[in-house]
């Protein structure tokens, strides 16, 4: 979106929910409207939020997001608007359908690897990295223009180049994905992006699971987790669970809040969090058949 070439940086999305599928030969239009605006303490920039839509060409909600971006300059005003047809963008189409289908998906039988629980600290062993060509490639074909993610004759590609931030959450959830595996459906309630990423920059993650809700439909069982992504760290070898400071999990921190508990409580991870999100995950339970001998 055009708006976006404007801002300085992009500091999270809330409330992102996938209200119907994509399929190939889909024709996609956005939509979107400013939803609050409002000056930083200091008085020198603009924290907009705006609610984006992506609509197929039936004109079907396939994707919606609350997205915040930060802006070099001050607004004259602060306001906050309330979406006119906002139950819109509250229907779940995707997600009743699937569980409306959770008998001939137990049928199938459960792909999920492994049993989750409430409480469980999950260090993933994955790590993911794009590089400079890669990076420019994705912004390029999402139609990304902002200088930052481009402009290398004025910013310095492994300091002051940026992935740009749709891409470093793909990263992250795909560097989770395989121990929570098989997602069927997921929304991320709350992202909330920390430090900058550069081309080349190892991606890794640890997800907390907050809770988790049995047999939704079926087999089908519902979850909360948190995931952190961490930048420049062999997570697994370099960080331990029980060192991990529980804090980080909690939503709603801004940047120096993390960086404080880094610094008092795990300093290795120091300028490494690189965002925080918050996903409800749909998948198939875990079922361990038992065999008496």
């Amino acid at each position: 979106m055009s708006h976006a070439d404007s801002a300085k940086v992009q500091t999270g999305f809330q409330n992102s929910i996938y209200h119907w599928p994509a399929f190939p030969g889909d024709t996609f239009t956005k939509k979107f409207e400013v939803k609050s605006v409002r000056n930083t303490s200091d008085g020198l920039h603009a924290v907009v939020t705006f609610q984006c839509a992506l609509l197929n060409q039936r004109g079907k909600i396939c994707m919606s997001t609350d997205k915040t971006m930060l802006f070099e300059f001050a607004s004259s005003f602060s306001s906050d608007v309330t979406t006119k047809d906002k139950s819109v963008y509250q229907v779940q189409a995707f997600r009743d359908h699937l569980l409306a289908k959770a008998e001939y998906l137990g049928e199938i039988g459960s792909h999920s690897l492994s049993p989750l629980r409430p409480g469980q600290l999950i260090v993933h062993t994955m790590c993911r990295a794009l590089s400079l060509s890669q990076s420019q490639q994705l912004a390029s074909l999402a139609r990304l223009t902002h200088p930052r993610h481009f402009n290398t004759r004025k910013y310095d590609p492994k300091t002051e180049i940026f992935i740009p931030g749709g891409l470093v959450l793909g990263l992250v959830h795909s560097a989770s994905a395989r121990d929570l595996h098989e997602i069927l459906h997921e929304d991320a309630t709350n992202v909330s992006f920390i430090n900058n990423v550069h081309p080349e920059d190892s991606i890794g993650a640890v997800t907390l699971v907050k809770s988790l809700q049995e047999n939704v439909s079926g087999d089908m069982e519902s979850l909360v987790v948190v995931t952190i992504g961490i930048k420049n760290m062999s997570v697994r070898d370099g960080l331990l669970p029980l060192e991990f400071p529980p804090e980080l999990f909690e939503q709603g921190m801004t940047r120096r809040e993390i960086e404080k508990i880094c610094c008092e409580k795990c300093p290795s991870l120091t300028n490494k969090i690189i965002l925080v999100t918050e996903r409800k995950l749909i998948r198939q339970a875990n079922r361990s058949e038992t065999f008496l001998l």
